[in-house]
């Protein structure tokens, strides 16, 4: 019957860490498991409690740098930006876009955020814009820029 206590422990302390990410109830969850496997073979509740503790210490221990490395974000240095995975894309100007006012582009099939780095520049509907990143403070909002258009030398002055 211990077995059964120490399951539902585990099985809460599960719960808990889904629904409180705190990073650690999951190790005491690990440890309860631990303690329910053992709680099938010795019954006495002392050899059951130090193999939570012991299994809870000790998974804590081996897995918590690696559970923090999934889960946790990387730092960038202040100024620096991340490559936008949009960078380097052609699009199109749905709502006009400036230096001061957000706009909407098409890029890809899909609808997003976009302003100019150029000061008193505004991309009407339709132009043809090239990603160049995201906004530092808003890696949502995109930075495009025009597509300048060679002009055409196949068509002769005449």
């Amino acid at each position: 019957m211990d077995s059964l206590y120490w399951l539902i422990a585990a099985l809460l302390l599960g719960a808990v860490e889904a629904v409180f990410p705190a990073g650690v109830f999951l190790f005491f969850g690990i440890g309860a498991l631990a303690a329910s496997i053992l709680a099938l073979a010795v019954n006495t509740i002392t050899w059951q409690v130090v193999c939570f503790a012991a299994m809870s210490l000790l998974s804590l221990a081996l897995l918590r740098s690696r559970w923090r490395g999934l889960f946790s974000g990387r730092a960038v240095p202040a100024g620096e930006g991340i490559e936008h995975p949009l960078a380097g894309q052609q699009g199109c100007v749905r709502e006009a876009v400036s230096a001061t006012q957000s706009g909407v582009v098409e890029v890809g099939g899909s609808f997003w955020r976009a302003m100019t780095d150029v000061p008193g520049e505004t991309l009407p509907a339709g132009t043809t814009v090239i990603v160049q990143g995201a906004l530092p403070q808003d890696g949502l909002v995109l930075r495009v820029a025009a597509v300048q258009i060679a002009p055409d030398s196949s068509r002769s002055a005449g």
